[in-house]
């Protein structure tokens, strides 16, 4: 066994006493009921929040609100626990419910995260054969790290491979860059100067938080030293083990979608969910960031950023999803904005306008009268009813794909460089059907089978 190996035992047996304070979990839970009108408005505003409605047979709104933390002692969980802005209120006609982040006192929105931002570290194999015959060595703790090509040359890292995903989010901004197009158009603003200051002061106060943090690991070294004698030699081994397989896993990550930071080196996850129940005709005005919403049949207005969106029946409703997986079942009366959606599953759509920007969309069934926008995106219909009256797509360097199988169809044409490729337009029944397919757009590709 050589010096170096003695190093690393102590670095691991270290690691092992912090992993079993990070693996706490603390929770708190809210309740709040209001009595309320059959048809009541729901307004939910919230960020980093799992929320799932459900209906049921009463004029009452019960919210259930929860908040996890794992990773940090019981009073600092505590601090979380004060920091959530949750609230509810209500009077017969509207229920507010709020649920964000204390952006002044928190930490993740400190941050600017560019994706892939990871440092990774080899793992060597332990040889424990010669374990019995450790000598707790002196640590030379005298190590840096090198922030200035990470914060400052931030140009230098933007658009490496071609790639250009930036995001900028904390109380005055909401910025996301995915084009070298927006980067460009991005650095002429004097949000740009802004930013450039801002990582100064963000690489200075990192810097001094990895000093505090080495003078701590200092004094949890020289106390493990003292106390090792006393430890059990076989108990250290197995830990040491244990320690080795959770190295494996550590990894420094900054991404805005996840529900966890890294303060002084540990990693604190926390979880906030809201189960909220309604009455049938409950209708939702939605504000969400980085939330995972899940409605039931419904009438929702608002807008949706960054998260998952999830619904059964969605009816004469207005909404705004960006950058958001989203997934729905049925369509009515609707008007639905799309941007930046890159997995967009909807079984059936009728009576609606959709509006679909750089997004990636999948419709099972066109029901009757639907009107598409698509710009810089995909399109998908796999199926039409037999009946569907009229259907316009109007697209901008696009792609549609429209499978109308054996569904008959007249179709009329405004575009300019186009691609189109329409093997249904042989279909016999075509001339004495009552189906319009009306197709306009520019610089695009459109398929009909």
């Amino acid at each position: 066994m050589n010096y170096k190996s003695y190093k690393l035992y102590l670095t691991l047996l270290s690691l092992v006493f912090i992993s079993k304070l990070s693996a706490q979990k603390f929770d708190k839970k809210y309740q709040e009921n209001f009595k309320t009108n059959k048809d009541v408005e729901v307004i939910i505003d919230a960020t980093n929040t799992d929320i799932n409605v459900t209906t049921w047979n009463k004029n009452e709104v019960q919210i259930n609100a929860y908040i996890e933390v794992e990773g940090v002692s019981k009073e600092e969980a505590q601090k979380y626990f004060d920091n959530w802005e949750f609230e509810a209120l209500s009077n017969k006609r509207k229920v507010n419910i709020q649920s964000l982040d204390n952006l002044k006192k928190g930490f993740k929105n400190n941050f600017v995260f560019f994706d892939n931002m990871d440092f990774d570290f080899e793992m060597p194999d332990i040889d424990f054969s010669s374990f019995e015959t450790i000598v707790l060595p002196e640590m030379n703790f005298d190590f840096d790290f090198n922030f200035d090509n990470i914060l400052i040359d931030i140009d230098e890292n933007m658009g490496k491979n071609g790639k250009y995903d930036f995001r900028w989010k904390d109380d005055d901004h909401d910025i996301v860059i995915t084009s070298k197009e927006e980067w460009e158009a991005f650095k002429k603003t004097k949000e740009y100067k802004s930013l450039k200051e801002k990582l100064k002061i963000d690489k200075e106060k990192i810097r001094k938080e990895i000093a505090e943090s080495k003078e701590q690991l200092k004094i949890e070294m020289k106390k493990a030293k003292e106390d090792y004698e006393k430890i059990d030699k076989e108990q250290i081994k197995n830990e040491l083990a244990k320690a080795k397989a959770e190295l494996k896993k550590l990894k420094l990550n900054f991404n805005s979608d996840k529900n966890e930071i890294i303060i002084n080196g540990k990693t604190v996850k926390i979880t906030k969910r809201l189960e909220i129940k309604v009455p049938k005709k409950a209708t939702f005005n939605l504000n969400t960031r980085h939330c995972k919403v899940k409605l039931p049949n419904t009438v929702a207005v608002g807008n949706v950023k960054y998260g998952t969106f999830i619904a059964d029946n969605l009816i004469d409703g207005k909404l705004e999803i960006d950058y958001s997986k989203v997934t729905i079942n049925d369509l009515n009366a609707c008007t639905l904005f799309l941007n930046n959606v890159t997995d967009a599953k909807i079984a059936s759509v009728t009576n609606t306008t959709m509006s679909n920007n750089s997004s990636s969309v999948n419709v099972a069934n066109i029901n009757e009268d639907v009107i598409v926008i698509d710009k810089f995106g995909l399109f998908t219909v796999e199926n039409f009813k037999p009946n569907f009256a009229n259907f316009s797509i109007t697209l901008s360097q696009s792609e549609a794909i429209l499978y109308l199988n054996d569904v008959p169809s007249k179709f009329k044409y405004q575009v300019n460089k186009v691609k189109l490729d329409n093997k249904a337009a042989k279909n016999p029944l075509n001339a004495s059907t009552t189906n319009i397919i009306k197709v306009n757009g520019d610089y695009s590709t459109i398929t009909i089978k």
